[in-house]
């Protein structure tokens, strides 16, 4: 999950600001509230908005929002859920799952792209389980080929020098 949450310039990010769920609002540095009205946009998205009151005799204003009158931050509807990701992601079995999918992603990649089982031709359930079964055995004994028979030094290294 891609979060673009945080800046890149040297102002305060939205990690920077604490979300309080019970009042539905986030809380600036400074203790100010950032409220919303409430009703998602389009791509289902709250705004929340300081006071300008509240940020035009801020110290941090240079940090927060330099070129605007108030800060803004956009949360998703289901945020959440999304933080829940966030959090099983940094785990370590999260990792080693990610890397294990990664190596079952890649075989079936090659699968479509290499054997051409990006449709398949045979008719039926019973046509699909052999296509498949004999992509699958072909790209088995490719495999088994390059493990059999390491790829020689070339001769270019091979040559005194």
């Amino acid at each position: 999950m891609w979060d673009k949450a945080e800046r890149k310039d040297g102002t305060l990010s939205r990690s920077d600001f604490q979300w309080n769920a019970a009042a539905d609002e986030y809380r600036c540095p400074k203790g100010k509230p950032l409220r919303s009205t409430g009703k998602p946009t389009s791509d289902d998205t709250l705004i929340y908005r300081s006071s300008v009151y509240d940020c035009k005799g801020c110290e941090l204003k240079s940090w927060c929002c330099p070129n605007t009158t108030h800060r803004k931050i956009a949360r998703q509807v289901n945020e959440a859920a999304r933080d829940v990701a966030r959090q099983i992601a940094t785990t370590p079995r999260y990792q080693q799952s990610r890397k294990d999918r990664k190596k079952v992603e890649m075989l079936f990649a090659h699968l479509k792209r290499i054997l051409r089982l990006d449709r398949l031709r045979l008719r039926g359930l019973r046509g699909a389980q052999d296509e498949f079964l004999l992509a699958a055995t072909a790209q088995n004994l490719r495999r088994m080929a390059q493990w059999l028979m390491p790829k020689a030094p070339s001769r270019a290294h091979a040559l005194p020098v």
